[in-house]
């Protein structure tokens, strides 16, 4: 959809310029839109496969605790180390859920962020 967007209004501004400025113009459009994939595309090789499974398989054990509201609740993984934030509603469920997430394997640590609503 982006690339029709994008194309429709290359084709106006190109429209009304010279052969000249619309070269230019084709030229600045193609090498902004090559700067946007690179960056994609770097932020996605930093992406680990293990983090994002072990996001999963946390986020998992963590909606199967009673009283969690897995909405309120975040999980940020990095080099497998867990970080919850969001809010629990008592200090029972903040401890139920540090030890879900403490349980699942893979996990290195938890940063418990947590805070209570």
């Amino acid at each position: 959809m982006k690339r029709i967007v994008t194309g429709f209004w290359l084709a106006i501004a190109l429209a009304g310029c010279t052969n000249q400025q619309a070269a230019q113009t084709q030229q600045q459009v193609s090498h902004e839109t090559a700067q946007s994939f690179k960056a994609v595309n770097g932020a996605l090789q930093k992406i680990d496969a293990k983090d994002a499974a072990l996001k999963v398989r946390v986020t998992a054990a963590v909606a199967a605790q009673a009283g969690a509201n897995v909405f309120r609740v975040g999980t940020d993984v990095r080099a497998g180390v867990v970080t919850l934030s969001g809010t629990v509603p008592d200090n029972q469920v903040e401890q139920t859920v540090v030890r879900a997430a403490t349980g699942v394997p893979g996990v290195k640590r938890v940063d418990n962020r947590l805070r209570l609503q």
